[in-house]
């Protein structure tokens, strides 16, 4: 698997788990994982799309 599949389904989780938890929480904190877990899967996507240019 890419590093950059690994990445985006990684971002995913992330972004999961942080809207789980702020909905269970409601604690603000959680927004933080959420903005994480989607930059890290927009670089998988970015980078997926550099190696298939080149």
């Amino acid at each position: 698997m890419q590093r950059g599949t690994m990445e985006i389904f990684f971002g995913l989780g992330v972004m999961l788990i942080g809207i789980v938890s702020l909905k269970l929480t409601d604690l603000n904190y959680w927004w933080a994982a959420i903005a994480l877990g989607a930059i890290v899967g927009v670089h998988g996507g970015v980078s997926i799309s550099q190696s298939a240019r080149a």
